[in-house]
């Protein structure tokens, strides 16, 4: 069997457009960068011209599908592995739906679906980029916080100030102190991502009345 080396294009294709999609998330600190994205699309494509291949050299029809089929269903335990747990975030994701379609990328490219990879990568570029700032803005962050206060009806005062500083109050537990008139409240809150929990305590304790504030 003489072999095509056009087909080789594919390759340096899918290596290429890889690249620009681990550029992006290598760019972002995320786990899977460049290297991970170019070996994954890469080794997709070879798999879909060797599917390609073997159907000419063997005449062996259901082997486009399924040898694809076992590519897709194997990078979901490559993508499992770059979600991790930190702290009370899960991180990830987004990475792991990354080398998934990535790998799809490859497959279309490698079977000579040009269009169809260069249409993908370029939406995933948008989702990713174009869509950052957006979904920033909608993810919030879950805490614990307990503030002691010196004077029971300055609870009343501080939720307000809160909830006009856009802190979103789940829960309030609310614990006698040791000294007269002094209220311990474990608070549960949502903020957005762009607030700072570090300078938020900071500014609680700055209240009237607020002796002490600390994360749980």
């Amino acid at each position: 069997m003489v072999f095509d080396y056009s087909l080789l294009i594919r390759l340096v294709v899918a290596a290429l457009l890889g690249g620009i999609i681990g550029f992006e998330r290598g760019g972002s600190n995320h786990e899977a960068g460049l290297r991970t994205h170019i070996i994954l699309c890469l080794g997709a494509s070879m798999i879909a011209v060797l599917s390609e291949l073997m159907v000419k050299q063997y005449g062996i029809n259901s082997e486009v599908m399924r040898m694809s089929a076992q590519v897709i269903s194997g990078v979901g335990f490559l993508g499992a592995g770059s979600i991790i747990m930190d702290g009370n975030r899960i991180r990830g994701i987004t990475t792991a739906a990354g080398l998934w379609t990535t790998a799809g990328v490859g497959l279309a490219v490698g079977s000579g679906n040009y269009i169809l990879g260069i249409a993908t990568v370029v939406l995933m570029l948008f989702a990713t980029l174009g869509l950052k700032s957006i979904t920033t803005k909608l993810k919030l962050s879950y805490y614990r916080i307990k503030v002691k206060i010196s004077d029971r009806g300055a609870l009343k005062d501080l939720l307000k100030k809160l909830s006009d500083n856009a802190v979103k109050i789940d829960s309030i537990k609310v614990e006698e102190g040791k000294e007269l008139d002094t209220v311990y409240a474990v608070l549960e809150i949502k903020v957005s991502r762009h607030h700072d929990m570090d300078s938020l305590i900071y500014q609680i304790g700055g209240y009237n009345e607020v002796v002490e504030v600390t994360a749980i």
